[in-house]
C-alpha cells in the first residue's frame, strides 16, 4: 500500500510540473527566471496585455518592450517596428535610463509615451508592431490565435467578442500596472478585439475589413 502511494504521490507531483510549466505567464518567465516576466531590477518595461481575457480580471500576455526589441534582433527584424523616441525607433537602453532609479511614475510616463504611438493601430492591418513583428498576417488575426490558445480549456466555439487590449508597465521587478493618465485614465487599444467563430478578426461593429495580408 505504501509503495502505491507513493506512486500516486509521484505521478501527481510529475502532472503538477507539467501543468505549471503550461500555465507559464509569459514565453521567458522560466528562462529568466523573474515572475510574469516583469521588468529586471534597475529597468522598467511596458507591455500589452489581454485584460480580464478569461473573466477572472487576469491579464494575459500578449508582448512587452525591451523583450521585443531583443527577439526582433535575433531573427533580423528591422527596428522601424517600434516606437519611437526623439524620432529614432527606442533601444533597450531607454528602459534602463530613469533619472530617479525604480520610479514607477517615471516608468508610466514614458510608457505612456510609447505605446500611445500604436494604441490607433487598425486590427485589420498588415503592420509590422509588438506582437505582429513579422507582419505575415493582420494583427487582429494573430491577436484572436493567440486569444484561442488561452482559452483552450473553455468553449471557444464562439471566439470573443469586444476584448480590450491594454498596456501595462512594471518597475524593478513590481507588479505590472495600468498605464495610464490623470487626464485620458487608462491606456487601450482603440478598437476593441472581436473573433468569429472560426477565431479570425472581425470588426466589431460589423463593418468591412482587410481579412488578410
Amino acid at each position: 500500500k505504501n509503495m502505491m502511494f507513493l506512486l500516486k504521490i509521484s505521478v501527481l507531483a510529475a502532472f503538477l510540473v507539467i501543468f505549471c510549466d503550461g500555465a507559464r505567464f509569459c514565453p521567458r518567465e522560466r528562462r529568466d527566471g523573474i515572475k510574469e516576466c516583469r521588468a529586471r531590477d534597475n529597468e522598467f518595461k511596458c507591455g500589452i496585455f489581454f485584460e480580464n481575457l478569461l473573466g477572472g480580471g487576469e491579464l494575459k500576455w500578449i508582448g512587452a518592450i525591451p523583450d521585443a526589441i531583443s527577439k526582433a534582433r535575433r531573427g533580423n527584424v528591422q527596428d522601424q517596428i517600434f516606437p519611437k523616441v526623439n524620432g529614432e525607433p527606442v533601444k533597450p537602453e531607454y528602459f534602463r535610463n530613469m533619472a530617479r532609479n525604480c520610479d514607477s511614475t517615471e516608468a508610466n510616463a514614458k510608457c505612456y509615451l510609447l505605446m500611445a504611438q500604436i494604441a490607433d493601430d487598425k486590427l485589420d492591418s498588415c503592420k509590422k508592431t509588438l506582437g505582429n513583428s513579422n507582419g505575415d498576417d493582420t494583427i487582429g488575426n494573430q491577436l484572436c490565435d493567440q486569444a484561442r490558445r488561452f482559452l483552450a480549456k473553455k468553449d471557444t466555439s464562439r471566439g470573443v467578442r469586444d476584448q480590450k487590449l491594454a498596456f501595462y508597465s512594471s518597475t524593478c521587478e513590481g507588479n505590472w500596472t495600468a498605464v495610464t493618465s490623470s487626464q485620458r485614465g487608462n491606456l487601450l487599444v482603440d478598437e476593441k478585439l472581436c473573433c468569429d467563430n472560426n477565431w479570425k478578426y472581425v470588426k466589431c461593429n460589423g463593418g468591412s475589413f482587410r481579412k488578410t495580408c
